[in-house]
């Protein structure tokens, strides 16, 4: 079954000294989140800070995220990271846009099976974190499938459903098509405002049709469904609340 989180990325103006990020740890709590994912914590925030900010809220990091240049030139401060923090997950989050090209994707494979093999080692996976522009063909096919074609069966997919959704694809076929290799989805939705701007909205008020994902989620194995919403036209913390509510009230918990 697929338990809720938060992908505490979204709450980047919140994370930017060590009190900020206390309080926004004990505000998630307090709402009623259990499991985080980390990323864009301010890095004056010491490592060992947050790992005593997790304890001290009960919160569970299931795992890291960052860019796939931040982690190749950096591993060992990541695998001290995830050490520190109890992660076993970290996620490289998008394929350069100047490497989607074959040559530069069965490069980006490569290091990522590499890197694989490092974090293994260490008890830590790693996880493929597409963004939009990924999903465009390279070739004449979806970079995205050729990417996991390519890598060892080792690295999963960490699969964002709202640009998936925006390049036109079926995300309940993504799930299937990848099914047990998506332990991790990013649950994220926009609206379309009356004077034509698209923002993000929290669950349940956007255009994605959300009860055929989380079925599907379910159905395929995604360990972790955590909520992304990185802009908000209200109050933040208000915002991961109703997403809160409307994903636990429907079979997410």
């Amino acid at each position: 079954m697929t338990s809720l989180g938060y992908q505490a990325s979204s709450l980047k103006a919140y994370l930017s000294t060590p009190d900020d990020l206390l309080t926004t740890f004990r505000r998630l709590r307090d709402i009623g989140y259990r499991h985080l994912q980390l990323q864009w914590i301010d890095p004056t925030v010491p490592l060992e800070f947050t790992a005593e900010a997790l304890r001290e809220t009960g919160l569970t990091c299931i795992a890291t995220q960052d860019g796939f240049d931040e982690v190749r030139n950096n591993l060992e401060y990541y695998i001290k990271m995830n050490h520190l923090w109890g992660s076993v997950s970290l996620c490289v989050s998008s394929f350069p846009r100047a490497q989607m090209t074959s040559d530069g994707i069965s490069h980006f494979c490569t290091e990522m099976d590499r890197m694989a093999h490092v974090l293994g080692e260490q008890g830590i996976s790693l996880t493929f974190h597409p963004l939009g522009f990924n999903f465009e063909p390279v070739d004449g096919v979806c970079a995205v499938d050729t990417i996991m074609q390519t890598l060892s069966k080792e690295v999963g997919l960490t699969l964002c459903i709202y640009p998936a959704v925006r390049s036109g694809l079926n995300p309940v076929k993504l799930l299937e098509r990848y099914s047990g290799r998506v332990e991790i989805c990013h649950f994220k939705d926009s609206a379309v405002f009356p004077d034509g701007r698209e923002c993000l909205v929290p669950l349940g008020q956007g255009q994605i049709d959300w009860p055929p994902i989380f079925e599907a989620c379910h159905r395929t194995g995604v360990k972790w469904g955590l909520v992304e919403q990185e802009n908000w036209q209200k109050d933040a913390f208000v915002c991961a609340k109703e997403s809160f509510d409307y994903i636990s009230g429907r079979g997410i918990t």
